[in-house]
């Protein structure tokens, strides 16, 4: 009896654990989906704003280049956030639950479900990068009307610098994701719980 109390007593704890785990990365997506949308806000209002007013220099128009870029490491780093919970939820609390708790040894794990590349989508992904192109593009353009040898080939190196860090970072949250694990049966995302 007093290992059945042992036994349910880690049961609770992992789930308590689950439960906090799961609050907070849904705090994290709020976090982040609030950031995509300030950033479009942000972005396209100074970009209109800059447009009206026709600034004496068009070198202006890459500031909105370089906040959406600020924009998406700051996406990144939530994003990153979120897969390591996930991961960490996959790699650690998923099993233990599948040890203490009555979960059949074939029932597939949410986070566990997750990794399967049927269930991923990269829409958002995509999205944000294309946006980002969008200012990019619009900056460059900027840059060369008038183009001013050492000025414009500047601001032009150092956006594209930039944007290649920016994309070094969009893929960083995904490596994260990719921990496949192979089972004895050889097939990637598979995984077969223990009971004991």
């Amino acid at each position: 009896m007093p290992e059945q109390q042992t036994e349910d007593t880690k049961s609770e704890k992992v789930w308590a654990l689950m439960i906090e785990l799961r609050k907070e990365l849904v705090e994290s997506q709020k976090i982040r989906s609030q950031v995509v949308g300030f950033k479009i806000t942000f972005v396209t209002a100074v970009i209109g704003f800059l447009a009206k007013s026709e600034p004496n220099d068009n070198a202006i128009l890459v500031v909105p280049a370089f906040a959406a870029m600020c924009f998406d490491l700051l996406i990144y780093s939530y994003s990153f956030s979120i897969k390591r919970i996930g991961c960490y939820i996959r790699e650690h609390v998923e099993p233990a639950l599948h040890r203490h708790d009555a979960i059949p040894a074939d029932f597939r794990m949410w986070q566990d479900f997750l990794t399967e590349r049927s269930t991923m989508q990269r829409f958002a992904l995509f999205g944000n990068m294309g946006f980002t192109s969008l200012t990019l593009v619009v900056g460059i353009i900027a840059l060369c009307l008038p183009f001013r040898p050492l000025l414009s080939s500047g601001l032009i190196a150092g956006l594209l610098v930039f944007f290649v860090v920016d994309i070094w970072a969009c893929k960083a949250p995904g490596n994260l994701g990719k921990q496949w694990r192979e089972d004895d049966d050889g097939g990637p995302g598979e995984r077969r719980y223990s009971a004991g």
